[in-house]
């Protein structure tokens, strides 16, 4: 099937086409260009990126005033975690999110009993992913192909080898959850595949006049249409677009959740890509992305709000000692715990942890996951309400009617 040309990429034959499933046989493949630093873009779209950025410096400020910040991110990714396993078709709630990540964390020092993790909770390699990232660009390193390779790595449970002989070695086909929308071939596997990624890998790594939300929404199209590791693509678009807005400055932390505006937004999402692919003006990509950037960035400055009027009223229910109010603040950024995570984030021996615990166990604040009676887990119900509903809160005997609806992935890949 001929195509019309595109200036934004090239339409080439696909890999494996015999092994094509019967709906895609005489489809071609889509090959992006190397990115342009040097764009012209309207000012309207320039207003939007400024907007969107003014959001982020917000969301910076606000999140200076919780109790603990660095906490606070990595609730968030947590929720990327969530998030990008929504978009790829895996179910989880944030509650076993969290749960698997108190695992991982006890068997850290223990390769056998982290494997059995990971084998009972999938869910746990797209934690490590991220983790790994985000250790990674606090240390300074460059969003580039070769940090995106060590989290597939994560992803995948691949270790060795190199960025070029990890590429794909398939042809892989993007999917749109309506069934109304093409699916789109990504890029061919072997030398273009490589000379592509490798051109992506550069220009991510250099300076442009470009804005910066500008940059990763460009960076963020190009990912998805490379489609680079087998296996990886919803989740390594995730931790590209969480990562780089850290590493470019934009944010001091990870606490902008944008796969959950992306989940939200999929179908429309995926029409915005094949606009682009179609030839049409690459600004709107641009300007879309930013709004989604600015949606979520609002999306978490409500949620602050949120959490901080839950705090008072979670402090007003419970009279204890300052430990004990201390933790329960604590809970506006970890809604699930246990005794050693107090230890450790508070400075406090584990008889004084078992003591808050059941204080706050008793009081109504925690309650106590699948029964147990030692290594218990705790979790407080109403803040992760607030997390998963993302919307004002209810009254308690209200909640599950505005339990979040379940649905399927947001696109999926064949590999």
């Amino acid at each position: 099937m001929n195509r019309a040309p595109s200036p934004h990429g090239e339409w080439v034959d696909p890999a494996d086409a015999d092994d094509l499933p019967e709906d895609l046989r005489g489809k071609r493949a889509y090959v992006p260009r190397p990115l342009k630093s040097d764009l012209f873009l309207p000012t309207e779209t320039h207003a939007v990126l400024a907007m969107a950025e003014h959001t982020l410096g917000e969301l910076n400020e606000s999140t200076r005033r919780l109790p603990h910040r660095t906490m606070f991110a990595l609730c968030t990714r947590l929720r990327e975690v969530q998030n990008s396993a929504q978009l790829a078709g895996m179910s989880v709630d944030f509650s076993e999110t969290w749960l698997t990540r108190l695992l991982l964390a006890r068997a850290a020092d223990d390769v056998e009993q982290q494997n059995l993790v990971l084998d009972r909770h999938p869910i746990g390699r797209v934690i490590l992913a991220f983790e790994h990232g985000a250790a990674r660009v606090a240390d300074g390193a460059v969003v580039d192909g070769d940090l995106l390779w060590q989290v597939a790595g994560k992803l995948t449970g691949t270790t060795g080898g190199s960025v070029e002989t990890s590429l794909r070695a398939h042809q892989s086909v993007l999917r749109s959850r309506s069934p109304e929308q093409p699916a789109i071939l990504t890029t061919p596997p072997g030398g273009l595949l490589r000379s592509a990624f490798a051109q992506w890998s550069t220009w991510v790594g250099a300076p442009h006049p470009l804005s910066r939300i500008g940059r990763i929404s460009l960076a963020h199209l190009n990912l998805v249409l490379l489609d680079p590791f087998p296996g990886t693509g919803d989740y390594l678009t995730s931790v590209h677009s969480s990562l780089a807005m850290v590493g470019t400055g934009l944010l001091r932390d990870q606490v902008l959740p944008l796969s959950s505006w992306l989940d939200e937004q999929a179908v429309e999402y995926y029409r915005r890509v094949g606009a682009v692919m179609d030839g049409g003006p690459i600004e709107d990509w641009i300007r879309f992305f930013a709004l989604g950037v600015r949606s979520a960035g609002k999306a978490q400055l409500a949620l602050i709000g949120e959490l901080d009027a839950l705090s008072k009223e979670l402090l007003d229910q419970v009279d204890g000692s300052p430990t004990v109010q201390k933790v329960v603040a604590g809970l506006m950024t970890a809604p699930v715990t246990n005794n050693r995570t107090l230890e450790v984030m508070y400075g406090m021996a584990n008889r004084t942890a078992t003591q808050v615990t059941r204080q706050l166990v008793k009081a109504g604040v925690l309650e106590v996951v699948g029964g147990k009676s030692y290594n218990k887990v705790f979790v407080c119900q109403p803040v992760l309400d607030v997390y998963a509903l993302q919307t004002p809160r209810a009254p308690a005997s209200d909640r599950d009617v505005f339990a979040p609806s379940a649905s399927g992935p947001a696109h999926r890949r064949d590999d």
